[in-house]
């Protein structure tokens, strides 16, 4: 009881910090002495983030481009929409991650570059409105790059941002990282424009390795670092 009403003043003070172990976050056995197990722990006892199971946080399994681009909606504030056949890309209405990849889709926030076989037509709708339409596959089951990573987070947060603070996005000099030619073309220009605004960093190496897997526990830095940002 008494574990009970300690609880209950934490949530009434609005003090939700790593310290303090939620029921669901005190179950991952997976995470103790991990480098990320604070972060982990906070997002989970807020419920930002979800286990695997209710004893596994999993935080060196990989993370999908759905998954990462519903994280990444929430933490920016950017809404879903309903689903619209034909027009989500390689969704369908079963697919769970359907009204976040459609509201990325009609806000323009998925890269070309990850949709394969990107198509482009530009048609005059019935109130003769031109209107852009771009297919392809999303391929939403598949692990995301930490440079697909980067470009998504800095689509989203730009697209949070009103027009003045947008224009004053400016990316710092060159990255530090000893693989930053490594980092494809498309993606180079967020990658530092993310890395200036303190969103992603470097590997304890000094590289960044562009072409790497993100892992639960990166993509829950990623967001804490996101939630922090945006909320100041």
């Amino acid at each position: 009881m008494k574990f009970k009403r300690y609880i209950a003043a934490v949530l009434a003070a609005g003090i939700m910090t790593a310290a303090v172990p939620s029921v669901f976050a005190a179950r991952f056995t997976d995470i103790h002495g991990h480098w990320a197990e604070a972060t982990i722990t906070d997002l989970a006892y807020r419920g930002i983030v979800n286990g695997i199971s209710e004893t596994e946080f999993n935080p060196d399994g990989a993370v999908t481009r759905a998954e990462f681009l519903k994280m990444t909606m929430e933490a920016t504030g950017i809404e879903t929409v309903p689903f619209r056949a034909g027009e989500c890309l390689d969704a369908d209405a079963d697919d769970w991650f359907a009204p976040y990849l459609q509201s990325a889709v009609d806000k323009g926030l998925v890269p070309e570059n990850m949709v394969a076989g990107y198509n482009l037509e530009v048609k005059r709708d019935e109130d003769g409105v031109v209107r852009a339409h771009y297919s392809g596959a999303f391929n939403g089951n598949l692990p995301i790059t930490r440079e697909e990573m980067a470009v998504i987070v800095q689509y989203m947060y730009q697209y949070t941002r009103n027009s003045k603070t947008t224009k004053e996005l400016k990316p710092g000099e060159d990255l530090p990282f000893t693989d930053a030619d490594d980092i494809s073309g498309w993606a180079h220009e967020a990658v530092k424009l993310a890395y200036a605004q303190g969103f992603v960093d470097g590997m304890d190496t000094g590289a960044f390795e562009p072409k790497a897997t993100l892992t639960r526990a990166e993509s829950a830095t990623i967001i804490n670092r996101i939630i922090t940002v945006t909320a100041g």
